[in-house]
């Protein structure tokens, strides 16, 4: 039986990750061997434009032959089973919500402009009709890589003019400038692959401290 071929990939521009990075990470590939599943990673290091680190690491998933690739950043931590919680859901990008750092309000790393979420009839996630994810802890089928690298401007990266995709894109938009993570998940609707929440991941963000929050319990405390 073939195995699933999974890549964690993460752009680490100062070529360090954190401790709780790495233990996540160790325990994971623990994890994923007595599941039978095949799992790599990379990382993209050296390189300011976080944007074309992303973009990288598709061009590499895709190369490579992977299944699936889970972007995680370099200041997270995980619980392993939540990878495999990741890549059970049958649906193209899925993520789990990042608080993020910062002690003046408890916000999180997910756009959502409609003002409500809606439930998915079989499956303990959530979408929205114009909600984007930021991509700390991502994962992205192999359909979703293609449909993105397909719809990107090509470009030659190096010497030997390796061909990369624009994929992450920071850009105006009606006005209003959008960063590279809510630009993935627009191209991604607009094709046709809905955006899906985990809200009961809270993984860690380390900074000069360690947030962490619990969504639903926030999600319901923005309830009218």
């Amino acid at each position: 039986m073939t195995q699933r071929r999974v890549l964690i990939g993460t752009p680490a521009y100062t070529w360090a990750v954190d401790v709780r990075y790495v233990h996540s990470l160790g325990m994971t590939i623990k994890h994923c061997l007595a599941s039978g599943i095949d799992l790599r990673w990379v990382f993209t290091p050296g390189d300011a434009l976080v944007q074309s680190a992303c973009n990288d690491l598709v061009a590499i998933a895709l190369e490579k032959g992977f299944d699936d690739m889970i972007i995680i950043g370099s200041d997270q931590d995980w619980e392993p089973q939540w990878i495999t919680q990741l890549l059970a859901y049958p649906v193209d990008c899925v993520a789990g919500p990042v608080r993020k750092k910062t002690d003046e309000a408890e916000r999180y790393n997910v756009k959502n402009r409609s003002g409500f979420f809606t439930k998915h009839p079989k499956l303990p996630l959530l979408t929205a009709p114009d909600m984007a994810v930021g991509t700390g802890f991502m994962r992205l089928s192999r359909n979703a890589m293609e449909c993105l690298w397909n719809a990107a401007e090509k470009y030659t990266v190096g010497d030997n003019k390796r061909q990369a995709a624009w994929i992450f894109d920071v850009r105006p938009v009606n006005g209003e400038l959008v960063g590279e993570d809510i630009h993935i998940c627009h191209v991604l609707r607009e094709r046709g692959i809905e955006i899906w929440l985990d809200p009961a991941i809270n993984g860690g963000h380390v900074g000069q401290k360690r947030w962490q929050g619990d969504f639903l319990s926030w999600l319901e405390r923005q309830a009218p």
